[in-house]
């Protein structure tokens, strides 16, 4: 990498400034595609906020540039000014990972192909190196970026809204499909939270990854073009098919409108504009089309460096691709699309108005509901944009009176005679005023303006008054209106806001108790059969039995009444329905009274409680206890003649806490019985579990390079291995290579100073499994003569079988029973010591609740 002459960094003056998400998502993606990355994957967590996270296969950044990578005006697209007239890369500044350095905490994970691992280097502000550490992920980039705008309190608070947020991940993944669909080959990953958003596979063409991005519905009606000539180039090209629906080829927003100039997402007003004209129906709406277009023209002939963001262009020969765009766009659509429609423009063909006895204007002929006119008289109507509402002209075919049903209109309206009449006249122009005025035509004989709507309410036999029944009587209330709350039946009251069930009879009783056993009898009878079997044991019932129904509706009858009458004494609202005693100003006495039983409840509701009357006493009773005999009842549960005093001893499961009361020595406990047994799991595994290999397809040459010198070469050498097959090949059968997921041969004919092994399998049910782990076993050997696989378990094996041994203890029972917890305790006892008394996430299997006294 080269620093950019102060010349270049002056004209290059629009400092990259980091203000959303979106732009630090945007700046790693480009950098990525930059270098060749043909998988990328974004991670977001907290909407970004507290960690972005892009990854990429490219080339990774060379060891000679790492020192450099993230200061300002360091870069290796271009060396001067000049250079952007051949610009083939979407980066060119060298100042966007140094901006998120300013504003987040940084962290670049890197491998080239020459290189063996990978190295993660943390920056700091200022874009430099503070530290390096070697990391297990493989070729290519990773950038980290953790607590977005963590200096900048007030840009960060502006994403404390939840709404800004996902409008913030809606950029984002709208930035992740523009790449998507202008780069076939590239596999996109979007995952928030640990939960992916969007994702798109490698596709072999344009038209396979605009379907992945906006669908196949709508891609059916996307219709591909080209336009290829010297210059511009527009490929590739998908616009909506000629003819279909405008609704399905177009969005409220313009997120699946892709326009690309070299390869790069755009955002240019004139183009839109454009392929708007063409695509919509009528140019006032405010809808986008679906659609992609990738404008190929020389780098020296646009300017990318307008914005900070890099999303606005300026073309140098703007009238060249505006011509060649619109070329494409009259082969697709013809030239007469460019020209609005009648609907939209306005525009109107005016005649001379012809002689006649009236005149008037009908802006729709669909406005008046009598006429109906057949689609050959109706003639196009021309349009013009300036044109008002008295300027419309309809034709003499469009009022054609033979196509008018008079019987429809009564005889005071319109007669035959007038229809002729208007028949033989000529219609003149209309005002719309006197037309909405209901004064537009009016019959020649009487002179009185004609309804051109009249509703005809049909009346019954009853009522022979019709319409003029209603007219004479304009207070009386329709039946057809709902005027007032009816209250429905139902079987229950409301009584002081709750509600009671209705008191049944004898017989409804006896019918609810009787309903049971018939359908019992014949589960297919219907209900009305059920119903008439029901009255007819009823009035064959006996005349003691029917006492007994009779007794118990009346009791149910009187406690109805009883909760009735208490709760009209109670609520004010049940005093205006009572029968007052007269006084001297009967219209205010109910008031005065209502008032005063609202008032009488606020004072008992809210009035302090006198100090004589507290509530009663609850109801107790004492029971004998004594220390002394409870300190010998523990003594005999924690000295049996078969346990040691240090013993554990069960006394009582605590269901509230899930734990187990227990007594240890000389003190109560409470004992987590799951917290032990994912220890013991995970104990289980560590010693006992093997992991399956898969076999390689391209076996690992195990150099001393790669194992990390001659020293691990021989610890390896050194380890149990099987019989020789009989092609001579022979494998190490060491139980701390095969438990943990590696087959390694050793070729036929070698002998210990050649060192010329193979890795042949490994395990899959880890990611980022690799060579580093079988040196990590090697040094456990060599450094701390490891000899048990527990002790040669890898980093990542160890944290794979924790997360086993916690799904297995999931999957025990709730509620475990005594013998259960007595034989988990034993285990404990037995196989962990007394310093792992806790669980894999460090939490203890004990919590202290109180000693036993020994003396009172």
């Amino acid at each position: 990498m080269k620093h950019l002459p102060a010349e270049t960094v002056r004209l290059l003056s629009s400092s990259q400034v980091i203000n959303s998400v979106v732009n630090v998502v945007k700046e790693l993606l480009e950098n990525s595609l930059d270098a060749g990355s043909t998988s990328i994957d974004v991670k977001l967590e907290n909407y970004g906020l507290d960690r972005i996270e892009v990854r990429d296969n490219g080339s990774g950044i060379e060891a000679s540039d790492v020192a450099v990578m993230a200061v300002k005006h360091y870069t290796s697209k271009i060396s001067c000014h000049e250079d952007l007239e051949r610009l083939e890369t979407y980066g060119f500044r060298g100042e966007a990972l140094g901006s998120i350095c300013a504003v987040s905490e940084v962290c670049v994970t890197t491998k080239t192909g020459a290189d063996d691992v990978s190295i993660q280097y943390t920056l700091d502000v200022t874009g430099h190196i503070v530290s390096q550490r070697p990391s297990h992920l493989g070729q290519g980039t990773t950038v980290c970026a953790l607590k977005l705008f963590k200096n900048l309190p007030v840009r960060r608070q502006y994403y404390s809204n939840t709404k800004k947020c996902k409008e913030e991940m809606k950029k984002v993944q709208d930035l992740l499909m523009a790449y998507a669909v202008v780069k076939p080959g590239l596999r996109v990953t979007l995952t928030h939270n640990k939960a992916v958003v969007w994702q798109k596979a490698r596709v072999s063409d344009h038209r396979a990854a605009l379907m992945a991005v906006i669908g196949a519905a709508c891609m059916a009606n996307l219709l591909p073009l080209q336009h290829r000539q010297e210059q511009p180039e527009v490929s590739p090209g998908y616009f909506p098919k000629p003819g279909c629906d405008y609704t399905s080829s177009s969005s409220s927003s313009p997120d699946k409108t892709f326009v690309f100039v070299n390869d790069r997402p755009v955002h240019h007003k004139d183009i839109l504009k454009l392929v708007r004209q063409f695509c919509s129906e009528d140019p006032s709406c405010r809808r986008y089309p679906t659609m992609m277009m990738n404008i190929i023209i020389p780098p020296s002939t646009v300017d990318v460096n307008v914005t900070p963001d890099k999303t606005q262009v300026m073309l140098h020969y703007k009238e060249a691709v505006l011509s060649a765009v619109e070329a494409m766009l009259v082969s697709l659509y013809g030239a007469a699309a460019k020209e609005a429609s009648p609907s939209a423009t306005g525009q109107v063909h005016k005649e001379p108005a012809a002689e006649g006895c009236s005149e008037g204007i009908i802006p729709d002929h669909q406005n008046v509901p009598q006429i109906s006119l057949k689609p050959s008289d109706a003639e196009p109507l021309e349009t013009s944009e300036n044109t008002s509402a008295s300027d419309w002209i309809i034709n003499k075919s469009l009022m054609d009176y033979e196509h008018v049903d008079f019987s429809l209109l009564e005889d005071d309206v319109v007669s035959q005679e007038n229809a002729k009449c208007l028949e033989d006249q000529e219609p003149n122009e209309l005002s719309a005023e006197s037309w909405s005025a209901g004064q537009a035509l009016k019959n020649p004989v009487t002179g009185d303006c004609l309804e051109p709507v009249k509703l005809h309410v049909p009346t019954t036999a009853g009522d022979a008054g019709g319409v003029e029944k209603s007219k004479r009587s304009p207070l009386k209330k329709p039946a057809n209106v709902i005027v007032e709350k009816m209250a429905k039946l139902t079987a229950y009251d409301l009584i002081s806001n709750r509600s009671v069930r209705q008191p049944l009879s004898a017989c409804a009783l006896f019918e609810q108790e009787t309903r049971a056993a018939i359908l019992q009898e014949d589960p297919r009878v219907s209900l009305q059969d059920v119903t008439t079997a029901a009255k007819e044991r009823w009035e064959s019932l006996g005349e003691e039995d029917r006492k007994k129904y009779e007794e118990k509706a009346r009791k149910a009858l009187n406690s109805y009444n009883l909760q009735k009458k208490q709760a009209s004494d109670t609520d004010p609202s049940t005093t205006a329905g009572k029968k007052q005693p007269k006084v001297d100003s009967p219209q205010s006495r109910p008031q005065g009274l209502k008032r005063k039983s609202s008032q009488q409840m606020l004072d008992k509701l809210f009035a302090p409680q006198p100090l004589k009357k507290s509530a009663p006493a609850k109801l107790s009773r004492s029971l004998p206890f004594s220390m002394a005999a409870l300190r010998q009842s523990l003594k005999r549960l924690s000295c049996p003649s078969h346990a040691s005093p240090t013993g554990i001893r069960l006394i009582n499961r605590l269901s509230s806490h899930a734990a187990w009361v227990a007594l240890r020595g000389g003190e109560l406990m409470l004992l987590n019985p799951f917290r032990v047994e994912e220890a013991l799991l995970f104990k289980r595994l560590m010693e006992k579990n093997i992991l399956p290999t898969v076999r390689l397809e391209t076996p690992i040459q195990l150099t001393d390079g790669l194992l990390g010198g001659s020293e691990y070469t021989e610890v390896l050498c050194g380890m149990e291995k099987r019989l020789p097959e009989l092609s001579g090949d022979t494998y190490f059968s060491d139980p701390r290579l095969v438990a943990n997921g590696f087959q390694v041969k050793l070729s036929p004919g070698t002998l210990s100073t050649e060192r010329h092994m193979e890795l042949t399998g490994m395990a899959d049910c880890m990611p980022f499994f690799s060579v580093a782990d079988l040196r990590e076993i090697l040094a456990a050997i060599k450094d701390r003569n490891a000899q048990t696989v527990e002790k040669c378990r890898p980093l990542k094996v160890t944290h794979y079988l924790e997360g086993e041994a916690v799904r297995l203890a999931r999957q025990l029972l709730l509620n475990p029973s005594r013998d259960d917890v007595e034989d988990t305790v034993t285990r404990m006892e037995q196989q962990l010591n007394e310093s792992s008394q806790t669980c894999i996430h460090g939490r203890p299997f004990f919590h202290p609740l109180v000693k036993v006294p020994e003396k009172d």
